[in-house]
């Protein structure tokens, strides 16, 4: 008896049609659509690790200013805060210059990881670009907003020799002798400067700007104090002890209710002036690209390190009460300031250079 192998299966046409791989065009684009599918999520397995563990080292803060100066003394007591919430240390940078801009600028230029980051200031991120058409950053479009960290509130102060005690006083003293008067600030661009500009096109101040530059508000409050200028428009944190010893008159206070460390100042509102409320401010930012989940676990420590009583009390005294806001409300105030204020230098025939 013989043990036959079964004969094996011959093939019809049709069965090999199916059996025969399929190397055409189409499944070529399949193939690599799922190389790459397999290739994206393999590179976004560490990018998401990554996030998740944010951060996992030292993160740079850069200052666009000195050392020893407001924006400086609010970056580290936020960092040192920052610090203790995400347990590695945030190191505070100072890359002054140019007002701000060249700090700002680098910070704009680095890796979008969050491992930079930058102290914005209102004056650098929304005056600047509309006065200089040379400044290397779009505010907008360079940045991804984190939060805001403090307003920086500003009063119109006058020698106690200047006969008025409120805006009203002040604008009826400028209009009837024109170009007499003069206000100080800390230099073209900065936000009083803005502020002044605002009060000359729609408020009717009639005065002339006087920009002290590097030389700072210590300089040009010695020189208001001692009589040397008329007026300038000052933060109230450095106004306020003289205003209480009656060194100065603190004549208008650019916000909705009066001011607690300057009761007696009246607002820009009680002499008529609506619409003029404006303050300076400072903020958190990390480059443009910087993963969202980093954008908003930043955000959640800014809060948790501003709502500090501590915190909260040294930055009041300071005069630069705390701001916490969402990254889209802080967006939206970059883009309201850089509206506002392209509005109010085109109105003052300031022209970019």
């Amino acid at each position: 008896m013989h043990n036959h192998k079964p004969a094996p299966a011959i093939l019809g046409t049709r069965d090999l049609k199916r059996s025969r791989p399929a190397y055409g065009p189409t499944a070529l684009l399949r193939s690599l659509g799922s190389l790459s599918l397999a290739a994206s999520l393999f590179l976004a397995a560490p990018s998401a690790q990554a996030q998740e563990h944010y951060p996992d080292k030292p993160v740079r803060v850069i200052v666009p200013f000195g050392a020893g100066g407001s924006t400086d003394m609010l970056a580290r007591i936020v960092a040192d805060g920052l610090t203790q919430a995400l347990k590695q240390p945030f190191i505070v940078e100072n890359r002054a210059g140019a007002a701000g801009v060249i700090g700002t600028t680098a910070a704009a230029r680095t890796a979008p990881d969050g491992y930079t980051l930058v102290v914005g200031y209102d004056g650098t991120l929304t005056v600047a670009p509309v006065l200089q058409s040379s400044v290397p950053f779009d505010a907008e479009k360079d940045f991804e907003p984190i939060s805001k960290l403090a307003d920086v509130e500003l009063v119109v102060a006058v020698h106690p020799s200047i006969p008025a005690r409120d805006m009203k006083e002040l604008i009826a003293l400028s209009k009837s002798s024109p170009n007499s008067l003069s206000f100080a600030s800390s230099g073209v661009g900065s936000t009083s400067h803005m502020a002044g500009e605002l009060l000359r096109v729609r408020g009717g101040l009639d005065w002339l700007h006087i920009p002290y530059g590097s030389s700072g508000s210590g300089k040009f409050v010695q020189d208001l104090v001692g009589g040397t200028l008329p007026t300038a428009i000052i933060s109230v944190a450095v106004a306020a002890p003289f205003i209480t010893e009656k060194k100065l008159v603190g004549v208008g206070f650019p916000g909705e209710t009066r001011n607690p460390a300057l009761p007696d100042t009246p607002t820009f509102r009680e002499a008529g002036l609506n619409d003029m409320d404006v303050a300076s401010w400072y903020g958190l930012l990390a480059p443009a690209g910087t993963p969202r989940p980093i954008i908003d676990k930043l955000n959640e420590a800014v809060r948790q390190v501003l709502a500090d009583p501590e915190v909260a009390r040294r930055l009041t005294n300071a005069g630069m009460p705390p701001a916490h806001s969402s990254p889209e409300a802080f967006r939206d105030i970059i883009r309201s300031d850089l509206e506002k204020w392209s509005a109010i230098a085109q109105e003052a025939g300031l022209k970019g250079n």
